[in-house]
C-alpha cells in the first residue's frame, strides 16, 4: 500500500474538518435568523401584491360599478358577479334627464332607476386565486386593489370564499 496517498488524504480530511468547524463555530456565535412567525412579522415589500380587496368612495359606497371585466380577466376563475341595478325607492323623483331617457319607461311603477349598475354580490374564492393582479390592471374605477394580507386560515371551503363585507375589511 502506498503511504504517500493516506497521509494525504488524512490530511485532507482533517483539512475539510477543520473548515467545517470554522463556518459552525462562526455561525454559532451570530443572531439567528429564524423569525418566530406568529409574534414577529415578516417586513413586506411595498409592491408585494396579497388577496384582492374592495375600494370604497368617501361616502362608504362600492367604487364598482359591475362591468364584470375583472370577472373576464381573471384566469383561475375566482371572481364571481351578479349584477344589480341602483334602485332610488318609491319616492324618488326623477329629473329631467331621467325623464327624457325612454329606456325607463319600460320599467314597473314604482322602480326608479336610471340604468347605473352596481354588484349584487361580488365573490371572490381566495382558495382559487393566484393574486396575479389582472382585476387591479383591468378595473376602470379602481374599485379592485391588491392588498398586503398574504394569510387564510379557514376551516371549511365555504369561509375562503369573501363576499362584499369581506373584501371590502381587507
Amino acid at each position: 500500500m502506498d503511504t504517500k496517498k493516506e497521509e494525504k488524504s488524512v490530511i485532507e480530511i482533517s483539512k475539510n474538518l477543520l473548515v467545517g468547524l470554522k463556518t459552525t463555530i462562526s455561525t454559532f456565535f451570530r443572531k439567528p435568523v429564524t423569525v418566530q412567525y406568529p409574534r414577529e412579522r415578516l417586513q413586506i415589500a411595498e409592491r408585494f401584491r396579497g388577496f384582492p380587496k374592495l375600494n370604497t368612495n368617501q361616502d362608504k359606497s362600492l367604487r364598482c360599478v359591475a362591468c364584470i371585466l375583472c370577472q373576464t380577466v381573471c384566469p383561475s376563475e375566482a371572481i364571481k358577479i351578479v349584477i344589480g341595478y341602483v334602485d332610488y325607492g318609491a319616492e324618488y323623483e326623477l329629473t329631467e334627464r331621467q325623464k327624457m331617457n325612454h329606456s325607463l319607461d319600460k320599467l314597473e311603477k314604482g322602480i326608479y332607476n336610471d340604468g347605473r349598475r352596481h354588484p349584487f354580490s361580488f365573490e371572490i374564492d381566495m382558495l382559487r386565486c393566484i393574486c396575479c393582479g389582472y382585476c387591479e390592471e383591468i378595473c376602470p374605477e379602481e374599485a379592485i386593489s391588491m392588498s398586503d394580507k398574504y394569510e387564510l386560515a379557514v376551516y371549511t371551503r365555504d369561509e375562503a370564499v369573501y363576499g362584499i363585507e369581506k373584501l371590502i375589511k381587507l
